[in-house]
């Protein structure tokens, strides 16, 4: 089945979804602290801009200025693109941090800070093409597994309707639960992880890819570098390759 795909801004991660996200559909982008999720994201929104979509991210754990900061430490400056309006940064995480202040001021719990999320998804203009909601933590803290079921839901159903293509960040809660949730319902799913050799005691990034509707996949995994440039895809595990250069050390 062809559908219109939109690039990722990393070149050999398009080769791999044929040509990049499927358009217009949610994508769930998961795994731990250092893991590069938020470097994906940035990587696909600075693309998008340059192709002139207008795009619009949502911070809800880090402030406008980390985020800058740490795309320059990779080579982008998004400032072009916020002159231009081709970028619009949701301040989610400081209009947090004063709700917090007057809540405890008060002697208020936090748990309605998550409860105007909805809206703030609707409140997303009706040209926007590119989400990015960095991230689903925050959500899965303050409701129960059926509260969040039911707010993810209902925000991957609004940006549908929106026709907007989104990129889900999500960490990995300690039940698994609520990820298993937001991976059913996305559309595709991209699985960042950081594994331990246990001989040489060295770390390896890997990036998994279980899940990729209207995209054909090999299941293997990708081994990722994070520089100075942002994300490398190194190799895709390739079994006949691997066997074949075998065979030929053999003979």
């Amino acid at each position: 089945m062809q559908i219109n795909r939109v690039p990722t801004g990393i070149q050999e991660l398009d080769e791999i979804l044929e040509g990049g996200y499927p358009a217009q559909q949610g994508i769930l982008v998961s795994g731990p602290p250092g893991s590069g999720k938020s470097i994906l994201a940035t990587h696909f929104l600075y693309r998008s801009c340059k192709d002139g979509k207008k795009c619009v991210l949502m911070l809800t754990q880090v402030n406008v200025e980390s985020f800058l900061e740490q795309a320059l430490s990779i080579g982008i400056d998004f400032s072009s693109c916020i002159e231009k309006g081709t970028l619009q940064i949701n301040k989610s995480f400081e209009t947090r941090t004063n709700k917090i202040y007057n809540a405890a001021r008060h002697g208020s719990g936090i748990g309605f800070l998550e409860k105007d999320c909805v809206q703030s998804v609707q409140d997303i203009p009706d040209d926007t093409e590119i989400v990015v909601i960095d991230n689903l933590d925050m959500l899965s803290l303050y409701h129960d597994m059926e509260e969040f079921a039911d707010k993810f839901f209902t925000i991957n159903d609004i940006l549908f309707d929106k026709k907007c293509t989104t990129l889900f960040l999500i960490g990995q809660e300690e039940s698994g639960q609520k990820l298993a949730i937001a991976q059913h319902t996305s559309f595709g799913n991209i699985e960042l992880g950081v594994i331990k050799d246990s001989v040489t005691g060295k770390g390896m990034r890997q990036m998994y890819i279980p899940k990729m509707r209207c995209t054909y996949l090999t299941l293997e995994p990708l081994n990722y570098k994070i520089s100075n440039q942002g994300i490398k895809i190194e190799k895709i595990f390739q079994r006949d390759e691997i066997i074949n250069d075998a065979m030929k050390s053999i003979i």
